[in-house]
């Protein structure tokens, strides 16, 4: 994210009025900065209440029903928080139904997901030490991927905006690894660039035809290109362009294989490397009755997971705890569907009346999940009169600190004093959370939906908002 300067908006205090704005009209300081940024008035809601106020300091349009794009991560964040509880853990295991003779297994090793949202490389391969650490060192039979736990429809990667090789556009599943990613790290040396993949699937095989440059680091980026080219073994991940020296130790992630194939890499090359052997291959199917667990490895708890979803709006993770709702509260398999018919229900249940809420999967990856500045604002009011309070409000990103708001405000005062989750889609750019201001804490939401609001005059009128709010008398 962009760096925006705080002496943009000082013009912002001169003009500031002490005592009680009316709620429902801008304040002339906010008129002047949408002005100056051509904000569409009819584009952007504001929803401004001091905690403990009877009422809002400002509701600018705050029933308009509106896109909120990963702002929509709040009220999955809540429901899951108050129906899973903070210290719930998913379950990944490993079972067979043959015999081990002599640390061989004879049978099929049946990988069973749990919809662990978090199921990073290092996690994977604890299982798998968790294996050879029984004294298991070879499988005379298949490894058996068991998705089963969850159901997703498949639908062609990349469909939301045609990036089908981001991370966020990865199809959630029982059985996710490393977000079907694969972190490729770049190390200049005396005379090549070095590409690091980690991991290193068995499925993928790296051509690096980058070149060595001189000159300052830059948008270095903007150099770099990779394709994947598609084989029957597997996949080739080809880099061209140029590296800057300058530019040291710089990594991208990037999905390479569809789900099967990459987990099977992975699986391959971790086992190797821990000196394991596999006689067969890889397929999906469904873990037989009578199958004994051999080992397990549990994920972080919710709150932990939460932070992750929360501060790097991580989609596919906040995908894979609407399903996993679904699970625990409606059978299996979890589905979206499922998820979202216990969060209606939770909400409901709760008296949390939002007439506007159109939910499609939970995480504002959509262009028709609506909600209002006040529905937002009504959510973020429970969350923090709650018993969990602590844990929703430590999953937000912190102004100028972490997250997606590491690089905004810096300069400004509002740096340490706003933990808000933002959201940004192609005409879209929102923000609520919480902004702390001496001894008050204030809830903020701020909807824009208009044609340029996620450009830099949309975040600096976003930003300008909460700037104002933070220096008003």
């Amino acid at each position: 994210m962009t760096k925006r300067p705080w002496l943009a908006t000082l013009a912002l205090g001169a003009l500031l009025t002490p005592g009680l704005v009316s709620a429902d009209r801008l304040p002339a300081p906010l008129r002047a900065l949408f002005a100056r940024e051509h904000v569409p008035l009819n584009g952007i809601s504001i929803y401004l209440r001091r905690i403990g106020a009877p009422r809002p300091l400002l509701a600018y349009r705050a029933h308009t029903p509106r896109d909120p794009a990963s702002v929509m991560k709040l009220v999955t964040a809540l429901v899951t928080l108050y129906t899973l509880g903070p210290a719930y853990t998913w379950r990944t295991g490993a079972y067979a139904r043959g015999p081990i003779i002599h640390g061989v297994l004879h049978g099929n090793l049946y990988l069973r997901g749990g919809g662990d949202p978090y199921l990073i490389t290092k996690s994977f391969w604890d299982l798998l030490h968790g294996l050879r650490r029984l004294g298991l060192r070879g499988i005379d039979g298949h490894v058996v991927l068991d998705q089963h736990y969850l159901h997703a429809p498949r639908a062609r990667r990349g469909a939301f905006d045609g990036e089908r090789d981001r991370t966020y556009n990865v199809r959630p599943q029982a059985l996710l690894v490393n977000f079907q990613a694969v972190d490729f790290r770049f190390l200049p040396g005396a005379s090549k660039v070095r590409v690091l993949p980690d991991p290193y699937p068995t499925t993928l095989r790296v051509i690096n035809h980058l070149q060595l440059a001189d000159g300052p680091c830059g948008d270095w980026r903007a150099h770099v290109h990779l394709r994947i080219a598609h084989e029957a073994w597997g996949n080739l991940a080809i880099f061209q362009g140029r590296y800057p020296r300058a530019c040291g130790l710089q990594h991208v992630y990037r999905v390479t294989d569809n789900d099967r194939r990459y987990v099977s890499g992975v699986f391959a090359e971790l086992w190797r490397e821990q000196g394991g052997t596999l006689h067969g291959g890889f397929k999906t199917g469904r873990m037989p009755p009578g199958a004994r667990l051999l080992y397990e490895v549990h994920s972080r708890p919710l709150a932990d997971v939460l932070r992750s979803v929360d501060k790097y709006s991580n989609n596919v993770m906040g995908r894979l705890l609407v399903m996993t709702l679904g699970a625990v509260k409606e059978g299996l398999p979890g589905t979206t569907a499922k998820g979202l018919a216990v969060m209606r229900a939770w909400l409901a249940r709760h008296h949390l009346r939002l007439p506007h809420l159109v939910l499609r999967n939970g995480v504002g990856l959509s262009r028709s999940e609506r909600i209002t500045a006040a529905e937002v604002g009504r959510i973020l009011r429970y969350a923090y009169n709650g018993r969990y309070m602590p844990e929703y409000v430590s999953s937000l990103p912190i102004a100028g600190i972490d997250g997606t708001l590491r690089y905004r405000f810096l300069g400004s005062p509002v740096v340490g004093h706003l933990h808000g989750k933002t959201g940004t889609i192609d005409g879209v750019d929102t923000l609520a959370g919480y902004l702390q201001r001496g001894g008050r804490r204030y809830i903020v939401v701020v909807l824009e939906n208009y044609p340029t609001a996620d450009t830099e005059r949309g975040f600096r009128a976003e930003d300008g908002v909460i700037k104002w709010l933070y220096a008003r008398k």
